[in-house]
């Protein structure tokens, strides 16, 4: 009997705790307005990334739509994505950095959702031009981090091969910098795809308290660069990987293994 009831606590832990895995939820592109980067770029690139993602649900969202996405994502779950194409909407962080703190986009993070970016500086442009700065980052983050990487050409890595195979070398001009990340308590890689000597781009970085990730894909102005491609391939290769779907039933699956058991006895 002891054999019985220790097999079913066991089992009992492994269902709950797979069931209790954070999944994928939808996918959120803003491009309706850009950073650093042309507006046919953009199209061009979000058009191929809405009509190749199939890893999850994916919509184009305008700027009011951006803050409802958010907001609705905030506690419901599911790791959610949100990524633009180097313009913060000023409907979810009030320009200027007039919002430091409990902005719908940091709220939204700390939920342990994924801001993705593209193109220009992080958070740093808005309504008004740069009107964040380096205080967006700074803020949304709360973190000492800047992205002044001038001249940091990278190279994919390991998985940087495996999971965006559209990838190839590039230069970076705004990339995370490690020796920041690393010094950083509460912040650290969730995956670098590529990495220089300045600093790494593509990469996810992650806090380890509530596990929001911030994540940046080519900050550079270079309109002819796999945009597209390798986004997709991040939606499609790395994200199910990293937050598979699952739809377990721990309560309906525990009371199945419990009777099951108890009718070996």
């Amino acid at each position: 009997m002891r054999n019985v009831m220790n097999a079913v606590i066991a089992a009992m832990i492994l269902v709950c705790g797979t069931a209790a895995a954070q999944s994928l939820g939808q996918i959120a592109v803003f491009h309706e307005k850009v950073g650093w980067i042309g507006q046919d770029a953009a199209n061009a690139a979000a058009d191929e990334i809405l009509s190749n993602t199939t890893s999850t649900d994916i919509m184009a969202v305008n700027l009011d739509e951006s803050a409802s996405f958010l907001a609705d994502s905030t506690g419901d779950g599911d790791v959610d994505v949100f990524f633009t194409f180097g313009y913060l909407p000023e409907t979810v962080y009030a320009p200027g950095n007039a919002e430091p703190d409990d902005s719908i986009i940091e709220k939204y993070i700390e939920d342990g959702n994924l801001y993705l970016n593209t193109a220009d500086y992080i958070f740093y442009v808005t309504l008004g031009g740069g009107a964040n700065e380096v205080g967006g980052l700074q803020n949304v983050t709360d973190s000492a981090f800047d992205m002044w990487t001038d001249g940091n050409n990278v190279a994919p890595t390991a998985d940087g091969s495996k999971y965006l195979p559209s990838l190839e070398g590039f230069q970076s001009n705004r990339s995370f910098r490690k020796e920041q990340v690393e010094a950083d308590e509460n912040w650290d890689y969730a995956v670098v795809f590529a990495e220089g000597p300045l600093g790494e781009d593509p990469a996810i970085i992650q806090h380890a308290d509530y596990m929001g990730m911030v994540g940046i894909v080519m900050q550079v102005a270079n309109d002819n660069l796999p945009r597209g491609a390798v986004v997709t391939e991040l939606f499609n290769n790395w994200l199910p990987d990293a937050f598979p779907t699952t739809s377990v039933d721990p309560i309906g699956k525990s009371a199945s293994l419990w009777g099951s058991l108890k009718s070996a006895e």
